[in-house]
């Protein structure tokens, strides 16, 4: 019987690591270890020797924003949806993964907007009136609006380019297994439900490790898990553990906290020499969901979707605060507040000179680093490849931004991929004590 265990604990303008060569293709869902090597050219393991499957799951986006618009199915034969049926989204459009941002998203808002045409029912997944999502999201307004920010960024996502790199980066080793690792995406191909495809397939592994790359408790994490839940059969027998988040795992959370300080660093060097520790604030841009407890004393439900993220956020940002020499404010992207612009027009009312726009809580260059927070930082998207971005505002006071992630900086490439190996060295550790 599959065994789903969540309970692992444990102790600018460089770009990106091209070295590995990886690529992102759906048929290529297998990734080598550095030195790069197929897999069909590995040494057969030993008879006697555990093989396990090493999966990690980004986030992930559509690389370019016609991606998005092409239906998916799953090697199966089972259809990717449908998604938006109840929201509008067209019949043609359901199986995309446009569609499964937009269903995504409203119904986030129908946690943030529960009962928005008064009937007495919260959280109905329809557009108002006849639902809780508000009027002004419609199918046609999200998806011209995606169009229009991925042409504003020239139509290319980095981020599973990126996340390929450092995965790939990660050498998990141990006597007596055999641990082959496996790229996977929430929100991009290969999905989950492919690669253990592939690994059900394969007929060889003995166990399953995942590792989400998210950062804490939150709507995502319940998708990985729900998705492993679903897709289960496909590896029925295989013992399966999936780690926590990586802030609830200390190790995983000093590293992030090193290359989100580290990165902070880095921007400082841009500001004049002669500028006083005082006249310098740091805006930790956050992702920014509400705080939706999985408390019924709060009137949470089971089956509800919750998220620990904006207060997990906040306790990490403490921590960032105590080891950088200027003042800090929490800047969160959408959804939440305080917002990236109130928090940098409250460092303006302060009198700060110089404030330095840190997206804390994403590892690389994505349509949030680009456009979500560049365009309240600095007024307009950003690519990685214009470095650090700085902007006088009507104030006086200047901001500094670059579109990279903390993890692709020569100052957090290695905290980062430090970390991620530690955590599926534990993960692969206890999938083998169960097996």
């Amino acid at each position: 019987m599959t065994t789903i265990a969540l309970t692992l604990t444990a102790g600018c303008g460089s770009g990106s690591d091209d070295s590995t060569g990886v690529t992102t293709a759906a048929d290529a869902t297998t990734l080598p270890a550095e030195p790069a090597a197929s897999e069909a050219d590995a040494t057969t393991p030993p008879a006697d020797e555990t093989r396990v499957a090493l999966v990690f799951v980004g986030h992930g986006e559509p690389v370019h924003v016609a991606d998005g618009d092409v239906p998916i199915s799953f090697p199966d034969g089972s259809e990717f949806g449908p998604h938006g049926a109840s929201l509008g989204a067209p019949v043609e459009m359901q199986h995309t993964e446009w569609a499964a941002a937009y269903d995504e998203i409203a119904m986030a808002m129908t946690y943030m907007f529960p009962d928005v045409n008064n009937n007495g029912v919260e959280h109905e997944m329809e557009i108002s009136p006849a639902g809780d999502v508000p009027p002004f999201f419609t199918w046609e307004a999200f998806h011209d609006e995606v169009i229009e920010i991925y042409e504003s960024f020239g139509d290319y996502s980095p981020h599973n380019d990126r996340i390929a790199e450092h995965v790939a980066a990660v050498d998990v080793a141990f006597d007596g297994a055999d641990v082959v690792t496996h790229l996977a995406f929430l929100d991009a191909v290969p999905r989950i439900p492919d690669v253990m495809w592939d690994i059900a397939q394969a007929g060889d592994y003995d166990a399953v490790a995942v590792v989400p790359l998210l950062l804490a408790t939150s709507t995502h994490t319940q998708e990985v898990e729900d998705q492993i839940e679903e897709v289960a059969a496909l590896v029925g027998g295989l013992d399966v553990v999936v780690t926590p988040p990586f802030y609830e795992v200390p190790e995983m959370r000093a590293h992030v906290k090193n290359a989100v300080v580290n990165m902070a660093t880095e921007l400082r060097a841009s500001v004049p020499d002669d500028a006083s520790d005082e006249l310098i604030g740091v805006v930790l841009a956050a992702h920014g969901t509400p705080y939706v407890p999985a408390d019924p004393s709060a009137g949470w439900k089971e089956g509800e979707i919750f998220s620990n993220l904006g207060p997990t956020e906040d306790e990490f940002h403490d921590e960032i605060a105590a080891e950088l020499h200027w003042t800090t404010r929490t800047g969160r992207m959408n959804y939440d507040e305080p917002s990236i612009e109130e928090s940098l027009s409250a460092f303006e009312a302060d009198g700060i000179e110089h404030v330095l726009v840190v997206p804390s809580a994403f590892p690389t260059p994505a349509m949030h680093t680009m456009y979500d927070v560049a365009t309240p930082a600095v007024g307009r998207p950003v690519t990685p490849d214009e470095g650090v971005v700085v902007v006088e505002r009507p104030s006086g006071m200047h901001v500094y931004y670059c579109a990279d992630g903390y993890a692709d900086l020569d100052v957090g490439r290695d905290e980062f991929r430090a970390g991620l190996t530690f955590i599926a060295q534990r993960g692969v550790e206890t999938v083998l004590g169960q097996s």
